[in-house]
């Protein structure tokens, strides 16, 4: 008897699980289930220079991370911050692409998830990043996306919570791609409270593959906006 009153009791707390809107909303009761299984232990990291901060340390037995590549797969994350748990799960592929952020305080019930869903993602997720670059002790998460095909545009999404509210990080002078011998090919990562940009400057005569104006580098930093949050290029 007991058992099957224990399954009712842990069944009722997990319908219960409210959900949050922010550019949109699914239901997330499976999401950190379907993160931590897809998941494995391996940390992020960028091979041009920069970090990828995955925050506090995991649970024991919890997966860190995992990069999934390739057709329709998802790729999903589990970040740390604090008593937060992040867990990030991507669906869809081209212009219906969407990731999902569900948000769980591990402090007060491991078992409630607020999600948040951005829609129109542009490139299939490469990397994550949970930050605090503007030191207001919140957390922001950054997805770095890659389109397909040889020029690999880069692009940058992100979210931070403030009072346990996911507000949009827009990606402002980020998302900037008329910029001079600029062809794709760029890479993107967090270095000292920024947000780095790198990308290989061509000549108007260059052949794809073979730039001559070696390479660029451009520094972001979160700002706030009367509307949410931006990305702002800076020295």
């Amino acid at each position: 008897m007991r058992p099957i009153i224990y399954f009712l009791l842990i069944g009722g707390m997990a319908c219960n699980a409210p959900i949050k809107n922010d550019q949109g909303a699914s239901d997330s009761s499976n999401l950190q289930e379907e993160a931590t299984q897809s998941a494995s232990a391996n940390p992020s990291e960028n091979a041009s220079g920069g970090t990828v901060n995955a925050g506090s340390a995991p649970a024991p037995g919890e997966e860190e991370s995992n990069v999934r590549k390739g057709g329709n797969e998802a790729v999903s994350r589990v970040l740390r911050f604090k008593d937060h748990k992040y867990a990030i799960v991507v669906k869809g592929d081209g212009a219906g692409r969407s990731i999902t952020i569900a948000d769980t305080d591990t402090k007060i019930d491991s078992l409630k998830a607020d999600s948040t869903t951005l829609h129109d993602i542009k490139g299939s997720l490469q990397t994550t990043a949970i930050e605090d670059l503007n030191n207001d002790k919140n957390p922001e998460i950054y997805m770095f996306t890659y389109s397909e095909g040889t020029e690999r545009t880069g692009s940058v999404y992100g979210v931070t919570y403030v009072n346990g509210k996911a507000i949009r990080i827009f990606s402002g002078d980020a998302d900037n791609a008329d910029l001079k011998g600029y062809r794709g090919r760029d890479s993107f990562y967090v270095q000292q409270q920024r947000i780095v940009r790198s990308y290989p400057v061509y000549g108007e005569t260059d052949p794809d593959g073979i730039p001559s104006g070696g390479k660029r580098t451009i520094k972001y930093m979160l700002t706030k906006q009367s509307n949410g949050y931006m990305l702002k290029e800076t020295k």
